[in-house]
């Protein structure tokens, strides 16, 4: 029999050519201006001028005028409250959070889950918002996960869902069993038959609301699959409890922590941890801020999340520029209390620089997603997430570049989103979403589960 000659395609690439490309990796630094090559849904170079490495397929962005960063990482979002905007914006106590968003959740169908976090992942994606931590809350049916599952695969943002273990406060060993056992399913089916774009995590029931012998059986079975896990952290002493259970390690990101002392801290960096920040809404609750600075120092590696949408806008550079000057106060309110006025600098005091928050938001936030080796960099051999900063047409601040990115930028600003190698965002325009079907879906669930209460669903078409 003849001999049969077996044909493969070419992998797509993409060249990125004449940014200030900030690549966040130290040995390769700032490169102003630079390129990024990619090829399929890897980055294969990186250099100041690749234009000999494209053929003839490549696609080329000119992105003059452009700073190319990672793509931002949200590490702690309820996707499945992004209808209820604006809905706590006047919100004081936890109380008024309880009654104004949270009660909602169980008038919620997976209709409206689904909605919601396409919603969500849309506007995501276009705020330069390329991976997300989603705390899905919200689980109160089988069903209601696999919307939520369904919407983040629609939109194609690479996406942690971290299924929620907390059901009804008087919930039953039935409903924690039904749950456990759905997430062994979920694994097989989605981290180990998808793409890797979409992963199934947990997010651990809140330590105050069941138990610890609850929690650690959830962390059992996420080590069991190798799952990735989450819980909102805030009374205080339970980062301790946790390791004192035995039940501490990296695989594990507190939300918010704000009540951890530097003993917990430390545990915490002991064990290559981090902890999810979400500025916004703990400065708007009332919270201490201290643990922001102190976090930085023990070396619990700080990530931001934007929490939820019913308080403060989709936007990780609005919680970077936040971030920043909140732990810049911090650092101002010792010096005035040691008598240290006015400020000046000396070692160790301001603690951060603008380049340390865009940091938080990539490097420490692929840490926390659990591809530290794989994302938060633009390096040969990273995932090609990557977004473009236009800074036309009033021109790039002076100095350092990542304090245009921290200091300078809104969503507006962002140009292109590029996940895993496709091209999601160009011009300013979500290329293969669209935002009029996000607004309509929010309107969807707003219909649904607010009834008569909810907003006017716009202008008629």
């Amino acid at each position: 029999m003849p001999e049969t000659t077996r044909t493969t395609t070419p992998e797509p690439s993409l060249l990125i050519k004449g940014a200030t490309v900030l690549t966040m990796d130290p040995e390769l630094g700032d490169l102003l201006p630079g390129d990024v090559l990619v090829t399929g849904d890897r980055i294969t170079a990186v250099g100041p001028d690749l234009a000999d490495r494209a053929t003839a397929a490549t696609e080329v962005i000119d992105a003059r005028g452009t700073i190319a960063v990672p793509g931002l990482i949200d590490t702690h979002m309820h996707a499945w409250q992004v209808p209820l905007k604006g809905l706590h914006a006047q919100g004081w106590t936890g109380e008024d959070y309880q009654s104004e968003v949270f009660h909602l959740r169980e008038r919620f169908t997976p209709d409206d889950i689904h909605d919601a976090t396409f919603s969500g992942s849309v506007q995501m994606l276009d705020a330069g918002i390329t991976g997300v931590i989603d705390f899905c809350h919200n689980v109160m049916s089988p069903e209601a996960a696999e919307a939520g599952l369904r919407a983040h695969r629609a939109t194609g943002q690479r996406a942690l869902f971290a299924y929620g273990m907390l059901g009804s406060f008087d919930a039953t060993p039935e409903d924690h069993a039904w749950r456990l056992e759905h997430v062994r399913r979920l694994d097989e089916e989605v981290n180990k038959g998808g793409d890797g774009l979409l992963r199934v995590g947990l997010a651990l029931g809140s330590i105050e609301y069941g138990s610890m012998a609850r929690v650690t059986r959830e962390i059992a079975l996420a080590r069991e699959l190798g799952l990735r896990m989450t819980v909102h952290q805030n009374p205080p002493g339970q980062i301790r409890a946790l390791h004192e259970a035995g039940l501490l390690a990296s695989d594990i990101v507190p939300a918010h922590a704000n009540a951890a002392d530097d003993g917990e801290l430390a545990l915490l960096a002991a064990c290559g941890g981090g902890i999810s920040f979400t500025p916004e809404g703990e400065f708007g609750g009332g919270r201490s801020m201290t643990v922001l600075n102190r976090a930085h120092r023990a070396g619990a590696s700080p990530s931001l999340g934007i929490d939820t949408h019913a308080r403060v806008a989709i936007d990780l550079f609005a919680a970077m520029r936040l971030t920043f000057l909140l732990m810049r106060n911090v650092d101002a309110a010792a010096e005035r209390e040691a008598g240290r006025w006015p400020l000046a600098h000396h070692p160790g005091v301001p603690l951060v620089q603008p380049r340390h928050m865009l940091e938080y938001a990539t490097v420490n936030a692929a840490a926390a997603l659990g591809l530290g080796a794989d994302l938060g960099r633009l390096a040969p051999g990273r995932l090609a997430d990557v977004v473009l900063i236009d800074t036309e047409p009033y021109g790039v601040a002076l100095g350092d570049p990542a304090a245009h990115v921290v200091l300078q930028t809104t969503p507006r600003d962002v140009d292109t989103v590029v996940v895993g190698g496709r091209i999601r965002k160009r011009g300013g325009r979500l290329i293969d979403l669209d935002p009029t079907e996000a607004g309509a879906a929010t309107r969807r669930v707003r219909a649904r589960v607010l009834g008569s209460a909810a907003p006017d669903p716009g202008p008629a078409r």
